[in-house]
């Protein structure tokens, strides 16, 4: 399984991220996981997503899946990290208890003043095998 975070605006420059495992994974501008240069208001560490398991809870639908809780986004800047669905109200994540808040498949963040909008999703893996008979 892996998740990836896709830049909205794809000619911004940002790169796309992947995440293979589990772990903390560090945003910000400088010697981060995620590097984001586009918005100013973006802290050296400005969030952490925690990933503690990397299962869906149903992989087998064909609707938006959801994590049984277990990837949060933490805002760890002065400016904020925002959370929104594609038809939602942002949520500002250092508002929330412990600052915190799960991470679902389809979710943008927003980091700083929100010129830096990234799409959180699942990235599905197709395998070929080949022989040679």
């Amino acid at each position: 399984m892996v998740w990836g975070l896709f830049p909205v605006d794809p000619l911004s420059g940002e790169d796309k991220y992947y995440i293979f495992k589990t772990g903390i994974y560090r945003v910000g501008r400088k010697g981060c996981d995620v590097i984001i240069t586009k918005d100013k208001g973006v802290s050296r560490v400005h969030a952490e997503i925690v990933v503690n398991t990397m299962n869906l809870v149903n992989p087998l639908s064909n609707e938006c899946s959801h994590f049984s809780r277990n990837i949060h986004i933490r805002d760890c800047s002065k400016y904020g990290t925002f959370i929104s669905k594609n038809v939602g109200p942002r949520k500002k994540v250092h508002e929330l208890p412990n600052k915190q808040t799960p991470l679902e498949d389809g979710d943008f963040v927003s980091f700083g003043t929100g010129s830096a909008t990234y799409k959180f999703c699942h990235v599905p893996l197709v395998f070929f095998i080949c022989s040679s008979k």
